[in-house]
């Protein structure tokens, strides 16, 4: 084939542009009904063959190599967030009240470069490489949807996956990598404490739930302190409570509700089963009783050390050794991407987005974060060049 760097220059400017197009049109998870139809026309005119699963939203497509061999995937996500943009660029979200702050645009205009590219040089692929465009990241559902659809079952099986995304604490032209737990697991905790309401002046003949759900917010980080292994590492954060009526009602039940962050399967069942027990037991000692429910959980991101150390060869070998910065700490965010590595080893790796310009400072999911286009030709040359080296 071509020179990589000259097929993948060629195809910036209109990538770019695709990518705003994205970006102007934002959607949310599984109502990627445009996004969804915008993807599936630009592989198609690139001859790029489209599976059909029966997926309302998402894209998966496969690129048959000339030579038998193993089967990569490679996945981007394609959701955005119910949130206002407010960076000014001149391709703003169009849509009131969804924007891409997400950087999932940046994704998956990378994702669609590098399926150009590597359809152009099929014939010398040694297996498959199969596109995933992911629907409903954000909510934690779209893998597990494509899984259900057969992702897993689909000749030809396959055997790896690799993502990125756009990080704005890593400078432009730079990809981060990390071996082991990459990003925590997630699971979102309701808690409902049950008492007795009465009147706030006889609180005796009451059993109060506010003070109930008080201390046991309390009681519950130290099953952080306590009850997590110093060299493991845990977040439990409540972000939201509601209970009462009145500053002089005794009310019936309090709701509470968090997120526990953990890096390994082991720490997060210890902490779920610590969880349960530690609200039916306290509140036993208050008369009260407690129901907790578990949603929407993720499993820790754990990455795959011999393709972090393929990765790092394609690295060296398109943007260079001193533009691969490998991170002392793993990411307290998360990504359903992990219910893919439950299946199969894979990676996703960090892409830099930060340049001089203070909006590509802002963390992601902020209305004003600006991502710096530059993270699309980085992140394809060294997802191409991976692909090329393991489908010799």
């Amino acid at each position: 084939m071509k020179n990589l760097k000259e097929q993948i220059d060629m195809l910036m400017e209109e990538t770019i542009q695709l990518r705003r197009r994205i970006h102007q049109n934002p959607e949310l998870g599984m109502k990627e009904f445009e996004t969804t139809a915008l993807i599936q026309k630009t592989l198609q005119e690139c001859g790029i063959e489209i599976e059909d699963w029966g997926m309302d939203t998402g894209v998966s497509a496969i690129i048959r190599g000339g030579k038998p061999g193993k089967t990569i995937a490679l996945r981007a996500d394609i959701d955005a967030l119910p949130m206002s943009e407010t960076s000014g660029v001149p391709f703003a979200s169009k849509n009131l009240g969804i924007c891409h702050s997400c950087g999932h645009d940046i994704n998956t205009a990378c994702m669609l470069l590098v399926g150009k590219v590597l359809q152009g040089c099929r014939a010398e692929l040694a297996g498959n490489v199969r596109l995933f465009f992911q629907p409903a990241e954000e909510l934690g559902l779209g893998a597990k949807y494509m899984i259900e659809k057969g992702a897993f079952t689909k000749e030809p099986v396959m055997e790896q996956i690799i993502g990125c995304h756009v990080y704005t604490n890593l400078p432009a032209g730079h990809i981060g990598l990390i071996k082991g737990p990459a990003l925590s697991g997630c699971d979102i905790i309701h808690i409902t404490v049950h008492g007795v309401g009465g009147h706030g002046a006889r609180p005796s003949e009451c059993v109060d739930p506010i003070v109930a759900a008080s201390y046991l917010i309390a009681q519950l980080q130290t099953l952080i302190s306590r009850e997590t292994s110093p060299f493991r590492s845990a977040v439990l954060t409540f972000g939201k409570i509601a209970g009462g009526t009145a500053p002089n009602i005794i009310p019936e039940n309090v709701t509470f509700s968090g997120t526990l962050r953990t890096f390994d399967s082991e720490t997060r069942t210890q902490l779920k089963e610590a969880i349960v027990r530690t609200c039916k037991l306290h509140c036993e000692s208050m008369r009260a009783t407690a129901d907790v429910v578990f949603e929407n959980g993720l499993p820790p991101l754990i990455h795959d050390a011999e393709i972090i150390d393929q990765l790092e060869i394609a690295a060296k070998e398109t943007i260079g050794e001193d533009h691969i910065i490998f991170l002392s700490e793993p990411n307290p965010a998360s990504d359903d991407f992990a219910e893919f590595l439950s299946h199969c080893p894979g990676v996703r790796y960090a892409v830099g987005t930060r340049t001089e310009d203070p909006k590509t400072h802002e963390v992601v999911h902020n209305p004003n974060v600006v991502f710096d286009e530059s993270a699309i030709r980085t992140a394809a040359l060294v997802t191409c060049q991976y692909v090329l080296n393991v489908l010799k």
